[in-house]
Order: C-alpha cells, then structure tokens, then sequence
C-alpha cells in the first residue's frame, strides 16, 4: 500500500489518522493536518473539521503569509465556517460544509463539527470528494454524492467498519477509503475487512487502502 494516489488529476494523500492533502488545480489544500510526512507542500488553503487536538493543528511547516485558514469550531485564526457554507477556495475549487455529528456518542454533538465536500475542476471535469469529519452514520449522508469518500472506520469516536460500510450504501461513491483508523489508540480497524465488504455490496464502489 501506498499514502497516495491522482484520481483524474486530482492528487490525495493520507499522512496519517485524519491528515489529508489535496492537490489540484495549482492548489494545495490540506485537511486537518494533524500528522505530516516528507514531501508535505506550502498550503494554499487549511480546513479543520472540528476543535479536537487531533484535527485542528496548524503547523508551522506549511504556513505561509498566504495560507487561508477556515475551521468548523477551531481554535486558530482564520474563516468560521457553518453547515451550508459553499466556500470558493479558488477559481475551480469549491467546498461544501456539511453535518458530522455522533448520534449517541458524546464526542461529537450535532453542530460542533463538520464534513467537507469538495469539487475540484471546471464544470464538465470536476471531481468530487468527501471528507466525513468524526461522525457516524448520519441521515443527511443519503444526500452526499461523490467520487470518492473517506469515512472514518475507527470506531470510538466515528463510526466502525460495520455502520462505514452502511454509509457506503448511502453515498454510493465510485471509490471509498477508510481513514481515522490505526493511529492513535482506540481506533484499530480490519482494513480488509472493511475492502470486502463494501466490495461485497455489489454497487460499483472500490476501496482504496491507503496507509496511515
């Protein structure tokens, strides 16, 4: 396995837990950059999904003088998002904020989170991806559409392989990935596990593992 792949031009990698790096379109927009790697690149843009220490980190390494930073609840400076936001984040770069919320966790109520879809391209060639946040399986995912989803599999805190796999039959992607898992304690997950199944429902969707 490998941190990193380009799906029509749109290069992703995971360093690790949730960490994720976008680059496309001449931009390089990170989400909660909790964990780096070699190669990490200046960020154009910086989005924390919410105000745990595990997500909203901003590190020094891929600050410039101008990073935008936007954050569902975070601690830095930077733009407060809201569920329903639409934010331009370049000329063919848009981000939609959407719910992330534990339904009988206490981790995570409703409101002081947030998922992100992202589109990345010109209209006729625009990729999607979402990326879940902590949260588990929530009502409002049967109206995500995406390419490609990363849902968090590490139970605890998110959902487990079990309800990931539910949200699979919701959003439908073309491809999923299983992230926020076999980092940090209390979120080991069967990866494999997790590819079977999701193969298994027959739906067209494929699972990229990718290491963490």
């Amino acid at each position: 396995m490998v941190n990193t792949f380009t799906y029509q031009g749109v290069k992703i990698t995971l360093f690790g837990h949730a960490s994720l790096c976008f680059e496309a379109q001449e931009k390089v927009v990170y989400v909660d950059p909790y964990v780096l790697g070699p190669g990490a690149r200046p960020a154009d843009a910086i989005l924390h999904t919410h105000p745990h220490h595990d997500h909203c980190a901003l590190p020094n390494s891929i600050i410039t003088s101008s990073t935008t930073v936007l954050a569902k609840g975070c601690k830095h400076p930077g733009r407060a998002l809201s569920i329903g936001d639409k934010v331009q984040l370049s000329a063919n770069i848009v981000v939609e904020v959407v719910d992330a919320y534990n339904l009988e966790k206490p981790f995570h109520p409703r409101g002081t989170g947030a998922g992100f879809i992202f589109t990345f391209g010109p209209p006729g060639r625009q990729v999607r991806v979402y990326v879940a946040g902590d949260t588990d399986h929530i009502p409002e995912m049967k109206n995500y559409k995406c390419d490609i989803a990363f849902l968090p599999v590490g139970g605890t805190w998110t959902m487990d392989v079990r309800e990931a796999v539910g949200a699979v039959m919701d959003i439908r992607p073309k491809i999923a990935i299983p992230y926020h898992c076999n980092y940090v304690d209390k979120t080991q997950a069967d990866l494999a596990r997790f590819k079977e199944a999701v193969e298994g429902l027959n739906i067209g969707a494929s699972v990229r593992l990718l290491t963490t």
